[in-house]
């Protein structure tokens, strides 16, 4: 297995929050690192050439780091725009705008397709990233 235990995610989280930076002061550094570990597991269980890619440097650590942090950023989204309360008082930060690509919030930890086909390193129907296609499918009917 690629060494992803290594990783520093808590400089990658500071990097991937450069421009939220108000967003990973109510998690302990605990919970973030948690929940990196669970997403890194969760991101090389999901595409099985990550662990090549790594271990070739194929696949950089920035990339699987962004990868890693964008699934745990979702969820500290999420927990942010859900409603609290607790009997005497009710609060919600809402958004009213709807959210830009990519900055969707998610109870759950997920690799979404654009980040599969980062750690794949291609995209469904194409081959590695900087390969060019030799167009069979038009032969074949694919």
């Amino acid at each position: 297995m690629a060494d992803i235990s290594g990783i520093d995610w808590l400089k990658w989280m500071r990097v991937n929050l450069l421009d939220e930076p108000g967003l990973a002061g109510s998690y302990p550094n605990e919970w973030i690192l948690s929940r990196c570990r669970i997403a890194a597991e969760m991101a090389v269980t999901e595409s099985s050439n990550t662990e090549p890619r790594l271990r070739s440097g194929d696949l950089s650590e920035e990339t699987f780091a962004y990868v890693v942090c964008s699934m745990v950023i979702r969820v500290m989204r999420w927990h942010r725009l859900k409603t609290e309360s607790n009997g005497n008082y009710s609060y919600t930060e809402h958004d009213p705008q709807p959210n830009p690509p990519g900055y969707d919030a998610s109870p759950n930890l997920y690799v979404s397709k654009r980040e599969k086909q980062l750690l794949d390193g291609y995209a469904d129907g194409r081959g590695p990233i900087g390969t060019i296609g030799v167009g069979v499918q038009r032969i074949y009917g694919l």
